[in-house]
């Protein structure tokens, strides 16, 4: 988990440095519970905790560090996290690609996507529940929330 703790440190230096502290703080508050959510779940379905871990810091930093509109945030932040990870020199292009596309795949919660796309997309609408339970879901993100649930529960 030497990698996961390289790609933490960046991204958690990275939101330190947002002026806006609300911004700052939904950061940080947000990737958190991505990446303890995503924790829980990789582990009940058997997947690459390493590899999901890393998706989970990185699958919001373009929202964050760039402000970016909300309709653009998976693929830039995709794109940012390619560049990064690469440019790293730790991790294999395979690995790059699959942390990328789970990333850029994200928003779209309507689509059935790789088991570790799926991963990542039932891992932000659980921590959005967990930040605030009492908000309304419906369709797809009511059904992944109750999946999400039912998988820790197994």
């Amino acid at each position: 988990m030497e990698r996961y703790q390289f790609v933490k440190d960046h991204v958690y230096g990275s939101f330190q440095k947002i002026d806006n502290e609300l911004l700052r703080t939904a950061a940080i508050t947000h990737t958190n519970s991505v990446d303890n959510c995503i924790t829980l779940l990789a582990i009940s379905r058997g997947l690459s905790l390493e590899l999901a871990k890393i998706a989970a810091l990185l699958h919001d930093f373009a929202q964050y560090t760039q402000n970016c509109p909300h309709k653009d945030h998976a693929r830039l932040s995709a794109l940012y996290g390619h560049q990064f990870l690469e440019n790293s020199k730790k991790f294999k292009m395979r690995e790059i690609d699959e942390i990328t596309y789970m990333i850029g795949q994200h928003s779209y919660k309507n689509h059935i996507d790789s088991p570790m796309c799926e991963l990542l997309k039932d891992a932000d609408v659980l921590a959005r529940f967990m930040e605030d339970p009492y908000q309304m879901f419906t369709g797809s993100k009511k059904e992944r929330l109750l999946n999400a649930c039912a998988d820790l529960n197994s």
